[in-house]
């Protein structure tokens, strides 16, 4: 990829109108941007992502568009949905009309400016030029504020729906803040057709003793990029509990950052399910800033094909952060010859009382499994069926919205072709 088409992508994508809101957040992320080149395989934490094909396709600016949901509808969440369309608001798909009284869930473009403050998530860490992208050019996005102390019972589902006739660039934007006590379940959904560049960003501030589940769905087109960012920060003795699956997109990187005070306590899960030429790129950092804070991320994928995944997950405990106990396992099934897995798990430890494990395994289906099953009278595509969604399963069954466990099973059953399983759909 050469210096030059790499700069005008860039470019390009920022002679778009700049909206009005935030301007001191967007010209401070375009001051970053300018002279920026795109990352490289040069590059040590783009190694084995190459966004060549990203450089190589012109993105025009996102139209309004409209689109029909009922596919996307989901019974415990019939009343608790925002939907944004090529990154705006789509009001007559959303309905709020069952959130909470005190519940700030809205659109950021409504939002009042007391009500938030994006970009204040601190994580000491300079923001990439997809971020930044995402700062300088996001028309929309949704807002959820819940007060201290209310548990919300019904979970709340922010969707992202993209519609390319033609290549396009969305900037999703999410930000959520839990004060403290407060307790919330929260579906993220990313779908689209077409070709397209998406650029996510996520802040999430998780407030004293708040607890915040938070399931986050990627099912791109097979044509799209996207290229996400999470940032979130738990404070004393709270909670926050992630689950990221990649099923879709050309290229996928999702790059979470969670900040945990003293006593936290974080999961942060991911699945990737891959075929075809598909990359799929996780970059985690969980930072254990403060003493006895717990941190546990399972992350496994499942590589078909000439498909390739990258796992990079980094823990760091901070001086005097005593008490830590911090567990990262990276599990890969590869299900092809060609298909390939880069992982590396990382500890960087600065003190000295702490429980921290990491370990990464990449293999095949285990043949003495696959002759037990056809000798159990399966035959050999079913025995090797069962054990790909047997391997995903584990990651599947801790999701707490019922209907959203069954229709994801039943996504991953597809995928691998398996057959009827009974009590486990």
């Amino acid at each position: 990829m050469s210096t030059a088409t790499a700069s005008s992508l860039l470019t390009d994508l920022l002679a778009a109108p700049r909206p009005g809101e935030w301007a001191e957040l967007r010209q401070a992320a375009e001051a970053r941007l300018s002279g920026q080149d795109l990352p490289t395989t040069a590059e040590e934490d783009w190694k084995y992502t190459d966004l060549k094909a990203l450089a190589a396709i012109s993105f025009g600016s996102a139209p309004r568009a409209t689109v029909d949901i009922s596919s996307h509808l989901l019974p415990e969440m019939v009343g608790t949905r925002q939907v944004f369309v090529n990154g705006h608001h789509a009001p007559q798909a959303s309905c709020a009309s069952a959130v909470p009284a005190g519940v700030r869930f809205l659109p950021l473009a409504t939002a009042s400016e007391a009500c938030h403050a994006l970009g204040s998530v601190p994580n000491g860490i300079e923001p990439g030029c997809f971020e930044d992208l995402n700062t300088a050019r996001f028309e929309d996005g949704a807002l959820l504020l819940v007060p201290k102390n209310m548990k919300v019972a019904l979970p709340l589902h922010v969707l992202f729906i993209t519609k390319a006739e033609t290549p396009i660039a969305v900037y999703p934007r999410v930000l959520v803040v839990l004060e403290r006590g407060a307790e919330l379940e929260l579906v993220e959904e990313h779908y689209g057709t077409g070709s397209y560049l998406s650029c996510p960003v996520v802040e999430v501030c998780v407030g004293e003793g708040a607890i915040l589940r938070h399931e986050r769905i990627q099912r791109e087109s097979d044509e799209a990029f996207h290229l996400g960012t999470l940032k979130a920060v738990v404070a004393k003795g709270g909670q926050y509990h992630s689950r990221t699956l990649s099923f879709g997109a050309r290229v996928s990187r999702q790059q979470p950052w969670v900040r945990l005070a003293e006593g936290a306590e974080v999961t942060l899960d991911g699945l990737a399910l891959l075929e075809g030429q598909q990359v799929a790129d996780t970059h985690s950092f969980l930072h254990h800033a403060e003493p006895k804070a717990t941190s546990h991320q399972l992350h496994k994928c499942i590589v078909d094909g000439r498909a390739r995944a990258i796992f990079n997950g980094q823990i760091r405990v901070a001086p005097g952060a005593q008490g830590t106990d911090a567990r990262q396992q990276s599990r890969n099934l590869l299900l092809s010859e060609t298909a390939r897995v880069d992982t590396k798990p990382q500890l960087d430890i600065y003190a000295d009382d702490v429980k921290c494990s990491h370990g990464a395994t990449v293999g095949q289906l285990d043949p003495e499994e696959l002759f037990y099953l056809e000798s159990r009278g399966l035959n050999a595509d079913d025995a090797r069926n069962l054990l790909t969604y047997g391997f995903a399963a584990d990651v599947l069954r801790h999701i707490p919205v019922a209907s959203l466990r069954r229709s994801l099973r039943q996504l991953v059953m597809a995928r691998t072709q398996a057959i009827s399983l009974g009590d486990f759909a």
